[in-house]
């Protein structure tokens, strides 16, 4: 979106009371360039072609696939040599991607003004304890910075009460009739107390200890994959602690009725883990991630394909050769065009794989649709606003977050332009997270949109939708008002001077992450669903079926999982040998 002159006579209130259309050309022309640099290599396929290896889905999964088939760990695979002897010449592998675009749910913008701050409208930051995704950001040279998030001065506003973060231990302000267990804790340390009870030791466990105890951990004779998590909270610390724990730690679905094992591991993991773990985000966005993947790709002779969308997969014999016939689209026109290839990765998250012509010969077997549907969709959007000023600061804030029961659930004061590395300093353009919510929430700032049926599934003859990230009027004014409603009658919020909204429910993508069903062997599932059908070479990646479902983490893992398994690659040399990736 723009601003001051350039607008001419718009004001800035004008910005968000329009069709969103000016906002949504404005953000896909910023989002980090990708774009631009996708037109000029959206060549077609060549139908009368066979490739070697045809890659799914342009998402961070799928770009690490590709480029991993063509590094120079692939000299070492026989199978890859094998493949090659088969096509006679260099391996052929093909990535392809419907939308206009490289990333997938990560998806950084830049806002005017602010050319050193990105609105992570996607995937935002990364752990410490995630060597597969520390390794590889160090490998590519990305520049990183710290993230933080529970400051001390952050506030809490909860059932109208205004409190600060330092004063979670203090049971004479938080709002809530607590059980004695979990009474003066904050909202992580009543979580893990909790997991402990169930799980003694969890908070120093590591994947591979929590994948060892899953099978069998129990209690009072069932085991606790078999367990709904909000069950057993409620059983644990009542109606008042579970509504204690899902508004204080700002997600719904923490708390939510799934696979209680695997939430425990997650939660472990990510909020309450000893030591606690350390958060990091990419200085430039995450989107860069699998742009520099798919650079490096390009550079050892890979071919992208965007606005090639899957329609449809079927088995077909060329030559005496057995190979998977890809059935697409090409877009803007919808062309028809068919492409044939000796391996299919679908680096696709469930929603795309259901969106698949029902007559793909996956679904015959009944073993795939029961995998496929072992995980639950979640719903998360996220609303970031720009100001010409970091208003928050007037409050003593300056980074972290602050937690709500509002629908804002969560903001994130993200930073200010001139105290940026290489920025000018005198810039005070500040961008604020405004919004980050889940689950029942999301469906609050869903009614503001102005975009009709943008949750309408996508018809066959229709392309798949741009990312419009233009954020209405309507919501932007709801924003405005939650947030001084957060923080109290001396914050003085201005107007702000651009807005992104995302919400990833919306097809092809259908969640924002996904978590286990509660009944789900994710041990027995996460080896099948990388290769699905043993007489066919199809194989799935992505963080939907992981451990560390809806971060990079689990997307990386099941897709190095997969390359070494099903394409003989051996380990990269710059993760090592010893990293325990999961079952």
């Amino acid at each position: 979106m723009l601003r001051g002159p350039e607008m001419g006579e718009l004001t800035r209130r004008d910005v968000f009371k329009g069709t969103g259309a000016l906002g949504a050309a404005a953000i896909v022309d910023g989002a980090l360039g990708a774009p631009a640099r996708a037109r000029s290599r959206g060549k077609e396929a060549d139908e009368a072609d066979v490739v070697d290896v045809a890659v799914i889905g342009a998402g961070v999964s799928g770009a690490y696939a590709a480029w991993r088939l063509l590094g120079p760990e692939a000299e070492h695979s026989n199978a890859l040599k094998k493949l090659r002897r088969s096509g006679r010449g260099p391996l052929r592998v093909h990535l392809f991607e419907g939308s206009e675009r490289v990333g997938g749910r990560l998806f950084s913008v830049t806002p005017p003004g602010m050319p050193h701050l990105h609105a992570e409208l996607g995937g935002m930051r990364y752990l410490d304890n995630q060597p597969v995704v520390a390794d590889l950001v160090e490998h590519l040279g990305l520049p990183t910075d710290p993230f933080p998030v529970d400051e001390p001065q952050n506030l809490v506003y909860l059932r109208r009460h205004r409190f600060t973060q330092a004063q979670w231990n203090d049971p004479t302000v938080v709002p809530y009739d607590l059980p004695a267990a979990i009474r003066g804790k904050s909202p992580d340390d009543a979580l893990v107390s909790v997991i402990e009870r169930f799980v003694p030791g969890a908070a120093g466990m590591n994947q591979k200890a929590w994948d060892k105890i899953k099978p069998t951990a129990s209690v009072d004779g069932r085991h606790l994959y078999d367990i709904g998590f909000w069950n057993l909270l409620l059983d644990a610390v009542g109606q008042e602690g579970w509504s204690f724990l899902r508004d204080g730690f700002g997600y719904g679905s923490v708390v939510a009725n799934v696979n209680s094992i695997e939430a425990m591991e997650a939660s472990v993991a990510d909020f309450v883990g000893s030591p606690a773990p350390q958060y990091l985000l990419l200085r430039n966005g995450y989107q860069t991630v699998p742009e520099e993947l798919v650079r490096r790709f390009e550079a050892e002779g890979g071919t992208v394909h965007l606005h090639h969308q899957v329609r449809r997969i079927d088995r077909e014999t060329v030559h005496g050769e057995d190979v998977l016939a890809l059935a697409l689209s090409v877009w803007p026109t919808g062309r028809p065009l068919t492409v044939r290839a000796r391996h299919v990765v679908l680096a696709m998250p469930q929603r795309s794989i259901e969106l698949l012509d029902p007559d793909t010969f996956l679904f015959t077997s009944d073993r795939f649709l029961s995998d496929l549907g072992s995980i639950v969709p979640r719903p998360a959007s996220k609303l970031f606003l720009g100001y010409d000023r970091p208003w928050w600061e007037d409050l003593g804030l300056r980074a972290g977050r602050s937690v709500t029961d509002l629908p804002l659930r969560q903001t994130y004061y993200w930073g200010v332009e001139g105290k940026q590395p290489g920025a000018d300093p005198a810039n005070r353009n500040a961008l604020l997270l405004a919004s980050y919510n889940d689950l029942s929430d999301v469906e609050f700032w869903n009614e503001l949109l102005t975009r009709p049926h943008r949750l309408a599934p996508v018809a066959v003859t229709r392309p798949p939708r741009p990312m419009d990230a233009s954020a209405p009027g309507a919501l932007v004014d709801e924003a405005q008002r939650q947030l001084r409603e957060l923080h109290g009658p001396d914050a003085r919020v201005p107007d702000p001077t651009s807005a992104y909204f995302q919400d990833w429910v919306q097809d092809p993508y259908g969640a924002a992450f996904h978590f286990w069903q509660v009944g789900a062997k994710s041990w027995e599932i996460m080896p099948r669903m990388r290769h699905p059908l043993p007489d066919a070479n199809l194989y799935v990646c992505g963080d939907a079926w992981s451990t560390g479902q809806g971060w990079v983490y689990g997307a990386l893992t099941q897709a190095e999982l997969m390359l070494e398994e099903h394409f003989g690659l051996p380990r990269p040399t710059w993760l090592s040998p010893s990293t325990y990736l999961g079952p």
